[in-house]
């Protein structure tokens, strides 16, 4: 979970865990490129607790330009912690917009204005939505086979 694999086409494949609980969507560093940026909340001194209570520090913050399988050019901010794997906050995404939709064996993350969705996949017991990350700056389309091919 968490994983990033090898280098596809000018960039890579990161799956980032869907999480229900989460307050924010949350990166360990390094993961991404780009500059981190001072966050409010970084600023402010405050952080995150991990499910076992251990504080986690807020490191600031990233904008994360990345492609979907469906060919869609998306971007979203991560706060930076010292975390083992990217979280995406389900509360976040709906803020920003989205509706989130969990199913038995996937679910979608569906945008409101535009009705666009990205799939996610069910693994586990989580849900990942699978971001391609290009080595520039900007995000290219994903180089994702079709679904089944």
């Amino acid at each position: 979970l968490g994983a990033v694999s090898g280098d596809t086409r000018g960039g890579r494949i990161v799956e980032a865990v869907v999480d229900s609980g989460a307050v924010r969507s949350v990166t360990p560093p390094s993961l991404f490129p780009g500059r981190v940026v001072p966050s409010p909340w970084s600023r402010a001194g405050r952080g995150y607790r991990a499910a076992n209570g251990t504080k986690i520090k807020n490191l600031g913050q990233v904008q994360v330009p990345f492609g979907t399988a469906e060919g869609h050019k998306c971007q979203i901010q991560f706060q930076v912690a010292e975390v083992e794997q990217p979280l995406l906050s389900v509360a976040h995404l709906t803020s920003a917009g989205n509706r989130v939709e969990l199913g038995h064996d996937s679910g979608r993350v569906v945008n409101l204005t535009t009705g666009r969705a990205i799939a996610l996949a069910r693994r586990g017991g989580v849900y990942i939505m699978r971001m391609f990350i290009a080595n520039g700056v900007a995000p290219v389309p994903a180089p994702f086979g079709r679904q089944g091919a």
